[in-house]
Parts: C-alpha cells; sequence; structure tokens
C-alpha cells in the first residue's frame, strides 16, 4: 500500500500542524469514499487505510486537546 506510506509520511511531516492533519483527512474521505460509507461497510476496506486515518485522526485530536486553553 504505498499510498499509506505517503500519507504516513505526511503526517509525520505536520507535525503540529493542525490544518495539515485535517487536510490529510479529507484527502482520504474523498479518495475512499469513506465520510459515505455505513459503519458496515467500513469492514469492507482495507484495515490499513482505516489504521493510517485513525492515526491522523488521533494525533489531530491530541494535538487540538494540547492547544485547547485549560479551565
Amino acid at each position: 500500500m504505498c499510498g499509506m506510506n505517503w500519507y504516513r509520511e505526511q503526517m509525520e511531516m505536520a507535525d503540529d500542524d493542525v490544518k495539515r492533519l485535517s487536510q490529510l483527512l479529507n484527502m482520504m474521505e474523498e479518495r475512499y469514499k469513506l465520510s459515505l460509507l455505513a459503519p458496515g461497510e467500513l469492514e469492507q476496506i482495507n484495515p490499513t487505510i482505516i489504521n493510517v486515518y485513525r492515526e491522523i485522526v488521533s494525533r489531530k485530536n491530541r494535538l487540538l486537546v494540547q492547544k485547547s486553553p485549560q479551565v
């Protein structure tokens, strides 16, 4: 899965750039039609695609939590 390596490399290069991570997520959603799939249909997608997508989501969420003001 050469494409997944590219997404992982881009995620690493994005470092703490939430905007870039969002762009990567959008690109994956468009390319693999992830936002159009029902939860049961996600099982039909290659697990590597789902894992990379989750990695990017997780990194983005961690950054958002770190940057949010603490109450």
